[in-house]
């Protein structure tokens, strides 16, 4: 059979295989297996007949002949198995494939670049959102982690208020200072009364 190569094109973009690839492989398969068992029957009809040497040759000669002859008996339902393939897997002239269906819309090469690129920009856009949470995400953690430091921060500032607020007493600072020169911290500044505060 006279193989129409844009017809074998079309099924192998719709099965990604022909139907000629399958007719060809099961000729192929059956073939083979007509070789390799008649060479396994022949040997074993050799081994236990006990067939001499040149008589076993001679067998072992026409293994292929004796193959192709039957592969011949064979060719009736070979040909229907075949016509049944080539049926099977054979596309009608009025299906389209998804690539003819750019085509029958009047899709132009300029609308699919500029549709592919409307893609591209709209993933692009994606990932730059995604980027966009995630250090947010991370700016978030950080605020949550530094918390604990503004509630500690807040708690000093009310805390100075409250000293500030606070009157000093002249005489417990002059107690304080005459304690540390005992101590050593300090040297001896000069007499208590010296010390003036406003």
């Amino acid at each position: 059979m006279a193989i129409n190569p844009a017809k074998e094109e079309y099924e192998l973009q719709h099965f990604n295989f022909s139907s000629e690839e399958i007719v060809a492989q099961n000729i192929q398969m059956v073939q083979s297996l007509l070789d390799k068992s008649l060479a396994v029957f022949t040997e074993q009809l050799i081994e236990k007949q006990q067939i001499p040497e040149e008589p076993a040759a001679r067998l072992r000669a026409s293994c292929n002949k004796t193959a192709l002859a039957m592969y011949n008996d064979c060719l009736p339902a070979m040909d229907r198995l075949n016509a049944l393939y080539r049926k099977t897997f054979s596309i009608p002239d009025n299906v389209l494939l998804p690539t003819d269906m750019l085509q029958t819309r009047g899709y132009t090469d300029e609308l699919v670049a500029t549709l592919e690129q409307e893609v591209q920009s709209a993933k692009d856009a994606v990932m730059q959102g995604a980027v966009f949470l995630a250090s947010l995400d991370a700016e978030m953690e950080l605020h949550r982690s530094l918390e604990a430091c503004y509630e500690a921060e807040e708690d000093i500032v009310e805390l100075l208020k409250d000293l500030q607020e606070q009157e000093i007493d002249p005489q417990d600072m002059v107690d304080m200072v005459r304690r540390l020169e005992i101590a050593g911290i300090v040297e001896d500044s000069g007499p208590p009364d010296s010390l003036h505060f406003e």
